[in-house]
């Protein structure tokens, strides 16, 4: 035991006689605040020894007698705790700091969605911005022009005697377009015709009459290319009308054809290639029998690219 009456802990916890209040102790550490140490001080006063029986009498009415409560015998003792043991209640406080702070989240969740949002759309213009003026800097460039397009004959077969009654009922026509195309206004870029996926359809009054393929080839910068372009049909049979207007067409030296074209194209920038994209030709074209020495006599053709620049 200490000289201000307190004793050790090791010494307060051996003793079985400790009963009390407990009070918490100011002068073992000097912190206000007793989380920051790694012990606690509890203060335990000691209780008085109940009061001697008379002397003489009977011990069994010693036994029998109830103890009365003694009042707590003057005196502190300290008792120290680890700090894990202790556990405390939090503060009101904090359920208010928890719902602000998870109201605050919750604020700040939807303010990140918009300003994702924000961004990606931000991301997005900056890629067209650079888009265009990656295609205006090819623009000015390279300068493309679009390839200047003529038939020069188209040779009929197959449609011999269509006028005629004696004439057979099925038709196979046959057409051989001879076709020039001038790149001579590109000097820095080719075209890639692809064979492959193409079409080209020759119709008359809206009946299909033959089908065929576009020709696969390069053409180079400031190159002029004739080719033939091809189309097929087989086991056709005519109308009475169709006949008639078809007979008399050719009477008339003009016999109207539709022509539509259909054809993979990619662009050669340098050593760079552009991907396929499908170029659509419409022609009407007039000849003026229906032979292999066909002449044209009336031409005119539209065609659509998917370029801003290119328009035929």
């Amino acid at each position: 035991m200490m000289n201000d009456g307190r004793v050790h802990p090791a010494a307060a916890a051996t003793s079985s006689d400790f009963s009390g209040e407990m009070n918490q102790s100011q002068s073992a550490y000097s912190s206000s605040d007793p989380s920051s140490s790694p012990l606690y001080s509890f203060h335990f006063e000691k209780p008085v020894p109940p009061p001697a029986l008379p002397h003489g009498q009977p011990k069994q009415q010693q036994q029998q007698q109830p103890q009365k409560p003694a009042p707590p015998q003057p005196g502190t003792y300290v008792v120290q705790v680890p700090k894990d043991k202790v556990f405390r209640v939090p503060p009101p406080e904090n359920e208010r700091l928890f719902q602000h702070y998870t109201r605050r989240a919750k604020r700040r969740g939807g303010c990140s969605c918009l300003r994702a949002c924000l961004y990606l759309l931000l991301a997005i213009l900056c890629l067209a911005v650079l888009l265009a003026v990656a295609v205006g800097v090819v623009y000015l460039v390279y300068k493309p022009r679009q390839p200047a397009y003529s038939v020069v004959s188209l040779a009929v077969s197959g449609l011999a005697g269509v006028g005629n009654a004696s004439a057979p009922g099925a038709f196979s026509p046959g057409f051989d377009a001879t076709v020039r195309a001038d790149n001579g206004r590109n000097g820095k870029m080719g075209v890639h015709y692809d064979g492959a996926g193409s079409r080209v359809a020759v119709s008359y009054e809206g009946v299909s009459l033959a089908q065929g393929a576009w020709p696969a080839f390069y053409q180079a910068p400031g190159n002029v290319t004739v080719f033939v372009a091809k189309a097929k049909g087989a086991g056709l049979r005519f109308s009475e009308r169709v006949r008639g207007q078809m007979a008399a067409a050719e009477r008339l030296r003009s016999v109207p054809f539709d022509v539509d074209v259909k054809v993979p194209v990619r662009l050669q920038l340098g050593g760079v290639k552009t991907w396929a994209v499908s170029v659509t030709v419409r022609c009407a074209i007039a000849v003026d029998r229906l032979a292999a020495n066909a002449k044209v006599v009336s031409r005119s053709c539209s065609a659509k690219v998917p370029f801003l620049f290119w328009r035929i």
